[in-house]
């Protein structure tokens, strides 16, 4: 009996101390983003009722230095579409709407609405141009938006590809949807967000913000990158014109408690979460709406969001009910980069990126890269046209039909290094290669 006793007590010890282990190599990677001011938020790594990691780091308000804490409120971007997405599955499940009936049926005037279905809307099958895209949208972005007038916004954008034929993903969509749930439901967006998920999941501190004047206690500023290190507050937009895609906050606590209604079968029926999920579909490589994938054996389905001042990434491995969770209130794309990391040592997969090393170069050597380059139609942006412009200690990366600018820093090996939005540049010839996410983009000097 004796020994029985002690072989336990030293496996718990073991699994002790593995778990510790963990937790501080967790800790010291994410430390190294947070301390080369890439990274100020809130991050937490969960599996099954286990918290493994959670810590926050950085500002929730540089000027008054009111740091982030585990209750800190951001604004987290697309991580909204999954919530939007549910209150259309719930009223599906509830037989008023189905997911094949046709837009027209609820917006007899919208462009093709009688070839575009609810399902094409929940996984960017609609063909549909994306708002946020458009050259006016930083104006009128700054005003309340109902989801009506968003729905008259989306009828004007040019058409991406014919209904359920091609992927293409469009803020429009989501914008539709909330229209959706509020003509079926009788309430508006929020309310029915709040009475349907957000209070029967017990997520007390996720709201959809309706209004710019209400004060939000514990909710970050959002900061963008300024210069090759600086940061200033972020442009101003009403959240309303984010409605149904990205119009929520929300706390790292609260998306665990979305995990675990969704795992439980509480909010949704189980097929209706495995249809939501869309592993099964051989004509979508996405689902209504998660992104999908295969990483280490273990499946997953995850969601990346990016707002005027905010970064989120949420991961969730839904057969070993395990979650990673990274909030930011900085416009730098640490997040999706910082959770990938942390999700392979939640699974003791080595990890082997490095942080970005900026260095010094003198401004006059940085003139040689200066000029004007046009990207193919393979870009983010088809066919844009950017020009280099150089600064003193880094090069301005300019798209003057939209006036956006973004900073590329240099790091080691001649490079640069694009912060916003975690890519890395380099120059051959006459060429402006953009790497993002694994992939090059090519841009041509003209």
């Amino acid at each position: 009996m004796r020994t029985f006793v002690l072989a336990v007590c030293l496996s718990y010890f073991a699994l002790s101390l593995r778990a510790d282990a963990l937790r501080d190599r967790m800790d010291a990677y994410v430390r190294r983003y947070a301390d080369s001011d890439f990274f100020s938020g809130v991050v937490r790594v969960t599996k099954g009722d286990r918290i493994i990691y959670e810590n926050a780091f950085g500002y929730a308000d540089r000027g008054w230095q009111v740091p982030n804490s585990l209750q800190t409120r951001f604004q987290i971007a697309s991580l909204s579409k999954p919530m939007t997405a549910a209150a259309i599955l719930l009223l599906a499940e509830e037989r008023k709407l189905s997911l094949e009936d046709k837009l027209s049926k609820f917006v007899p005037d919208f462009p093709n609405g009688n070839k575009t279905t609810i399902e094409e809307l929940l996984t960017h099958y609609s063909g549909l141009g994306d708002a946020s895209a458009q050259p006016d949208y930083n104006e009128w972005s700054r005003f309340p938006q109902t989801t009506a007038a968003l729905v008259e916004r989306a009828k004007k954008i040019p058409r991406q590809s014919e209904p359920g034929t091609t992927y293409f993903y469009s803020n429009s969509n989501y914008h539709i949807l909330a229209f959706l749930i509020e003509k079926v439901s009788g309430q508006n967006y929020g309310d029915f967000l709040e009475q349907k998920i957000f209070k029967p999941a017990g997520m007390t501190n996720t709201t959809h913000r309706a209004r710019d004047e209400t004060i939000v206690s514990n909710l970050a500023n959002g900061y963008s990158p300024v210069g090759a290190s600086g940061f200033e507050r972020a442009p101003y937009l009403d959240w309303t014109s984010k409605t149904g895609n990205g119009s929520i906050y929300s706390t790292a606590d609260d998306l665990l408690r979305f995990h675990r209604a969704l795992q439980s079968g509480f909010l949704l029926k189980p097929e209706t979460l495995k249809q939501s999920y869309g592993f099964e579909r051989k004509d979508r490589t996405v689902g209504m709406f998660w992104f999908h994938r295969q990483r280490f054996d273990h499946r997953s389905v995850y969601v990346n969001g990016s707002s005027p001042g905010f970064k989120a990434h949420f991961e969730r491995f839904i057969d070993d009910d395990a979650t990673v969770v990274v909030l930011s209130n900085l416009y730098i794309a640490a997040p999706s980069t910082i959770a990938e990391d942390l999700g392979a040592m939640l699974f003791d997969q080595p990890v082997n990126r490095d942080v970005p090393r900026p260095i010094h170069v003198n401004g006059a050597d940085l003139k040689r890269f200066a000029g004007t380059f046009r990207f193919g139609d393979d870009y983010f942006v088809k066919n844009a046209v950017v020009r280099v412009e150089p600064q003193m200690d880094h090069l301005d990366l300019n798209y003057p039909a939209t006036g956006f600018s973004i900073a590329l820093i240099p790091i080691e090996g001649d490079r640069f290094f694009d912060r916003n939005f975690w890519s890395f540049v380099r120059f051959d010839g006459d060429k402006l290669i953009y790497r993002n996410n694994d992939k090059d983009y090519v841009a041509v000097r003209q």
